[in-house]
This record gives structure tokens, C-alpha cells and sequence, in this order.
């Protein structure tokens, strides 16, 4: 009996590895009979890949914070998609994101943008088509921009990666955007300046050497960093941990309401159109 030899993960490391927490989050939902969010894909992957997941075991609250913000980025994608059936979708420091599986329409056209050691295990690991794409480069780079066959309307995602960016970095890829995409919707979700300034404190962040670089307190600051940046919509999609009371840790669940308050504008999901 021959054991198929699973692929190698070394070269994944510092910020890269971030994205091995959201694939084992999706990956364990799935497995749930209760799930927030199935993904079969993400499911595949683990199995595919030689990476040691238990040091993120007990990292519940990550684990459904991740399963939560991913099934938000779901539904918006889902709504743009419906409204633009022949869309360009672009999404930016993708990771092992499986996105494209779970709402793909048939029509639309999608690029994955990320560090070429990221695309290259990508590339073992799902095929790329005529309307899937990998693009190997920094974000910060305007390579990816060149690569991009725009067919409007355009839709760019940011899905956990603003927080390992400084606020510079962030201001110049938005100003990039703005120069050579517009007009363009942006979904990216944030962290709060103080939650920026704990990575040590997180449950499986800590587990990486990644850091958290930076937050935004008031997501209208966005507005002031080029002309046509409009902040549409905001989801707080945390205050949503108190709908799961049997995922809670006991102290948790008494005070899931509580929580919910306090922690309301630590994470969260914003939608931004910046217009011609």
C-alpha cells in the first residue's frame, strides 16, 4: 500500500503562516454538524499538507472568529456577485482562501494575490483556470496591479491581512488602488489600535512570529487618505460570539452579552467604494 506524500509547508513562515490559522478554522467548522460555514475544499487542503495544527487546538475564539468574519465576506461577495454576474473579483494577501469555490457563479473572474512561496503551494494544490487566477507578488507591489484584466465593476477583498500592515503601508496600497482601479469596492476588516498593540495576547497569532502592526478606531479616517473614498457600511461581527453560548467557555456564556459590548469595535468588517 503506497502513502501519498503530503506537501511541504517550510517555506510558509512569518506573516504567510498566518493563513494556516484561517484554513484549520474553516477546516474544523466543517466538521461540526452545526457549522457556521462548510468548506469542503478547506478540508481537502489539510489533508494535503504536512503542517503541525495543534498548536492552534485551543484557540476557540480565533477559531470562531475566523468562521464568523468568513461567512460575512460570503454574503457580501454573494450580494456583489448577484448584482454583477460577470464581475472581477480580486483578492489580495489570499492565502489558502477557498472562497471562489463556495460562491462561484460561473461567470465571474477571480485573481489570488500573494508572496510567491504562498502561490507556489497554491499551485499544488488547486488548479487555476480561465477565470481562476494566481498572481505571485507583494500587495505592496504594483506588479499584481499590471496582471490585472479589468472588466468593471470590480471588487477588491482584504480578509485578515490590514492588521499586518502599517497604517503607511495601508494608506499606499489604497492610494495605488485608487490611481489604477477605480472605481472599486473594497472589503477589508480591521482590528482596534489597542487589540493591535497585543499580539502576544492572541490565541494562535502568538503561536507564529507574525505581529499585528496596526488598528483603526474610526473607519472614516479612510475617507481622508484620496479623493472618492466613501466608507459604506460597517459589520461588527464579533458582537455575533453571544448567538454561540455552547462555544463559549462557561464564564463566557453568562457574560457572552457583556462581551459582546466590550469587544463590539475590536474586529470588524468595512465596506469601502472609492469612485472615479
Amino acid at each position: 500500500m503506497t502513502t501519498t506524500a503530503k506537501e511541504a509547508t517550510d517555506k510558509i513562515s512569518g506573516v504567510s503562516e498566518t493563513l494556516m490559522i484561517t484554513l484549520y478554522a474553516r477546516y474544523v467548522e466543517s466538521q461540526r454538524q452545526d457549522a457556521i460555514l462548510r468548506d469542503n475544499k478547506a478540508t481537502e487542503i489539510v489533508e494535503k499538507i504536512d503542517y503541525d495544527f495543534s498548536k492552534y487546538a485551543q484557540g476557540w475564539a480565533s477559531q470562531l472568529g475566523c468562521v464568523i468574519r468568513a461567512e460575512v465576506y460570503d454574503r457580501l461577495v454573494l450580494q456583489f456577485i448577484q448584482n454583477h454576474p460577470k464581475a472581477t473579483i480580486i483578492n489580495l494577501g489570499a492565502g489558502l482562501c477557498t472562497r471562489f469555490f463556495r460562491v462561484d457563479n460561473g461567470e465571474i473572474t477571480w485573481y489570488e494575490v500573494d508572496f510567491p512561496e504562498v502561490i507556489d503551494l497554491k499551485r499544488k494544490l488547486i488548479d487555476e483556470g480561465n477565470r481562476y487566477r494566481f498572481i505571485a507578488s507583494s500587495i505592496l507591489e504594483t506588479t499584481w496591479i499590471e496582471e490585472i484584466q479589468r472588466v468593471a465593476p470590480v471588487l477588491i477583498m482584504m480578509e485578515g491581512v490590514s492588521m499586518y500592515l502599517t497604517e503607511v503601508e495601508m494608506k499606499t496600497l489604497f492610494q495605488s488602488i485608487v490611481r489604477h482601479l477605480a472605481p472599486v469596492i473594497i472589503l477589508m476588516d480591521v482590528i482596534a489600535t489597542k487589540r493591535a498593540k497585543n499580539t502576544k495576547k492572541h490565541d494562535t497569532v502568538s503561536k507564529t512570529t507574525a505581529e499585528f502592526k496596526w488598528g483603526l478606531d474610526n473607519s472614516k479616517k479612510l475617507e481622508s487618505w484620496g479623493q472618492g473614498i466613501k466608507v459604506t457600511d460597517e459589520i461588527y461581527y464579533l458582537t455575533r460570539f453571544a448567538n454561540y453560548p455552547d462555544r463559549l467557555p462557561w464564564w463566557g456564556r453568562y457574560l457572552r452579552f457583556i462581551l459582546s459590548a466590550m469587544f463590539k469595535n475590536f474586529g470588524r468588517v468595512i465596506q469601502v467604494e472609492i469612485s472615479k
